[in-house]
């Protein structure tokens, strides 16, 4: 069984490598920042294991039969992925670390954003993430922060 996912992909580059002039061929529309947290719970000794997203967006859960060697996987929702460049590289089922999810959980909102503000892709775009003891869980939280840009149509 997998999970139902909706993916995100947007261009990234540092200021470098573009052979642009600024002003002339592009425009930084503005900074953004997207933040993305998921609780990671752990029970019986790891025979049973779920991620949640904060919001209740989804939640993925892994348990062990007594006896058994397998995990079964259930999950709630739908996971919504992003990725710079061609980070796109890993299957949803492939990947089950809680800093995994939560990362390309902001990247995705990332994304989003740029949509939304008409950019063309980001530049320098800066991912951390932390993780944070709470008893029983553990909150991993990602911001991502870049720079929007805009191509200037008219550009020679």
């Amino acid at each position: 069984m997998e999970m139902p996912i909706a993916v995100n992909t947007i261009n990234s580059v540092g200021l470098k490598e573009l052979n642009l002039q600024h002003g002339t061929d592009y425009s930084i529309l503005n900074t953004v920042s997207a933040e993305a947290a998921v609780f990671f719970t752990s029970h019986k000794k790891g025979r049973h294991i779920s991620i949640e997203e904060e919001n209740g967006e989804f939640e993925i859960e892994w348990k062990k039969e007594n006896g058994s060697k397998l995990y079964r996987f259930d999950y709630k929702g739908v996971a919504r992925f992003g990725f710079l460049n061609n980070d796109y590289g890993r299957v949803f089922t492939d990947v089950v670390a809680p800093e995994y999810i939560v990362r390309n959980l902001a990247i995705y909102r990332l994304i989003n954003l740029a949509k939304v503000r008409g950019a063309d892709g980001v530049i320098e775009p800066v991912v951390s993430t932390s993780a944070e003891d709470k008893g029983d869980k553990i909150v991993f939280r990602t911001t991502v922060t870049a720079k929007l840009m805009k191509l200037n149509a008219d550009a020679k």
